[in-house]
């Protein structure tokens, strides 16, 4: 079962439990300093479970551990399919910059969601890239996380409920894949896409924001690579 997920303006996201991320959290945030009977007791049973686990747990969200940023529990490369669907959704990332580290990865999760919900996987690459440009622990100053931008106070009681950890590339992916699946069928596919931006009726300020979203994503999904840098890649 997924550990859930705390957030904090601070702190940010992290996994929830005994472990040190999130007892320095308790500790340290000022929001908790504010109960000093509450730090106390904090403060003694850090330093049991420092001793009796010298070890912290990995962390879904690490500024000062990047490395782990590609190696999520659960995930194994040697499963992951690699064909030529795979490798043309790796050149349009490697196209838009997207860095190295979890790029075969993300294009074999793009395929793997676009085929599950039939969807173009070239469309769900462009929202990934205007998104998060391929960053597993992208967080907005609205709310939104992960590759695909879910928002929070819209989609993450579901996405609580169902266990998906939204930092994981391929729940997210998948999670927000199937988000804008339901918009499509029920608005049609550049309506959906603003849907999926959180397109409100009748403000004036949301449809701008909106159209200006579709439209940079219609640019990467337009984008044309040269033969040259195809095949230059897939060699």
């Amino acid at each position: 079962m997924q550990s859930r997920i705390a957030f904090c303006n601070r702190c940010r996201g992290m996994r929830l439990g005994w472990n040190k991320r999130y007892l320095l959290h308790r500790l340290m945030c000022k929001r908790w300093l504010r109960d000093s009977s509450r730090v106390a007791s904090l403060a003694v049973l850090t330093v049991v479970l420092l001793v009796a686990f010298p070890e912290p747990n990995v962390s879904v969200f690490s500024a000062d551990r990047p490395e782990q940023a590609g190696q999520e529990e659960g995930f194994q490369p040697s499963v992951m399919s690699v064909g030529p669907a795979v490798h043309s959704m790796e050149a349009l990332l490697q196209s838009h910059r997207v860095a190295e580290a979890n790029r075969t990865r993300l294009a074999a999760s793009i395929v793997a969601s676009a085929q599950k919900y039939n969807l173009n996987p070239r469309l769900i690459a462009s929202i990934v890239i205007v998104e998060s440009r391929g960053n597993p622990f992208a967080i907005s100053n609205k709310n939104a996380i992960g590759i695909m931008q879910i928002h929070l106070p819209t989609w993450g009681a579901a996405a609580d409920r169902e266990g998906i950890n939204l930092f994981k590339i391929e729940d997210n992916i998948d999670f927000g894949a199937r988000i804008l699946k339901a918009y499509i069928r029920q608005f049609g596919v550049w309506a959906g896409v603003k849907r999926y931006n959180g397109f409100f009726v009748d403000n004036p300020t949301s449809e701008q924001s909106a159209q200006q979203y579709v439209a940079k994503v219609q640019r990467v999904y337009e984008f044309q690579q040269s033969a040259d840098s195809q095949a230059n890649f897939l060699q």
